[in-house]
């Protein structure tokens, strides 16, 4: 079961986070309401980072939970949370667990490193010339 629930992230990561496909949400979560919020979050982010791509570096399985450590790469071309696009590379890593019942993620609880994303949009690169 451990492995079947790994390939369900996985998954999900390749779908709907990499393929952008903010339908398939439903496929994959339990509660429509955070469906909707899953959808909402998802759009916001591709919005901000065309080019976002999500990898996952490490899933470790047991009983019914899923804890998956992952990398969001992407260009900042849009706006994100009033921050109008700077055009900079960013990377910033999340730790998310999934609790999945009859293939779906009845449980979701995520860590974002959200302070150091926003580091790297307002704060001037190392390096940078006065």
């Amino acid at each position: 079961m451990s492995e079947q629930n790994k390939e369900r992230v996985r998954q999900y990561y390749e779908q709907v986070l990499n393929g952008r496909d903010l339908d398939a949400v439903g496929n994959f979560f339990a509660d429509e309401r955070v469906v909707e919020g899953v959808r909402g979050g998802c759009f916001r982010y591709f919005e901000a980072f065309p080019d976002l791509h999500v990898s996952i570096d490490e899933l470790v399985a047991e009983g019914d939970r899923v804890f998956c450590r992952s990398t969001m790469t992407g260009t900042h071309d849009g706006e994100y949370k009033g921050i109008p696009s700077t055009g900079r590379h960013i990377a910033s890593e999340s730790a998310e667990v999934f609790r999945i019942a009859d293939g779906k993620f009845a449980g979701y609880w995520c860590l974002s490193n959200v302070a150091g994303l926003m580091r790297q949009l307002t704060e001037e690169p190392v390096g940078a010339q006065a």
